[in-house]
């Protein structure tokens, strides 16, 4: 009797070990599931490094009737995107630059300052040699006067120090076509200007 029982206790004792081994692989099942369905595959736009992001809303300057918001987005340690819409241009380009100072309170703009250029350098397209790292080339208006604007800036950053940090400075649209001669392109009035802010959710 003493061994049918002590049979029974060990049969009762394996089967409690081999359902507490399946629930906890039942466990371990679903939570892999869950973390495999709740995983979000980045993309470059996530790798902003610091998630920083700016805003610039562009007003109207020089009698013009510009306007627009520019979204500002650090996707890796020295790049940065501008992307966003300009309304009341002319048909046609424009250039469209990074200056040092965050000011747009004078009617012509030039409370901007000149082009954001903290290792010095001339003026310049993008894509050349020489160029002000503030020197982003020209938009483009279509015949109802809007420029969908998508540009990466390479060399700076949405950080609110450093060298080249672009943070409190301000982007400016010119009336004319920059044509990329020293020193300011002969791209004619600023005709809006916005000042780049960190997101309000971005600062500490």
């Amino acid at each position: 009797m003493k061994d049918r029982w002590n049979g029974r206790l060990e049969t009762r004792y394996m089967r409690r070990i081999a359902v507490a081994a399946l629930l906890g692989a039942i466990g371990q099942a679903g939570a892999a599931e869950h973390s495999h369905h709740g995983h979000h595959v980045a993309s470059p736009m996530d790798h902003n490094h610091g998630g920083s992001n700016a805003t610039a809303e562009l007003v109207a300057i020089s009698g013009s009737q510009v306007n627009g918001t520019l979204h500002l987005v650090q996707h890796d340690n020295s790049n940065v995107l501008i992307k966003g819409s300009v309304a009341g241009l002319t048909p046609g380009k424009h250039g469209f630059h990074i200056h040092v100072n965050g000011n747009c309170d004078s009617p012509d703009g030039m409370s901007a300052g000149g082009h954001f250029a903290p290792s010095g350098g001339v003026h310049g397209a993008p894509s050349g040699e020489a160029h002000h790292l503030g020197d982003l080339g020209n938009i483009e208006a279509d015949r109802n006067g809007v420029a969908n604007v998508s540009v990466d800036v390479p060399g700076v950053s949405l950080a609110l120090i450093g060298l080249n940090s672009i943070v409190n400075r301000a982007i400016v649209i010119h009336a004319k076509e920059d044509d990329f001669s020293d020193p300011a392109g002969n791209s004619g009035a600023r005709v809006a200007c916005g000042v780049i802010e960190q997101d309000n959710d971005m600062r500490m």
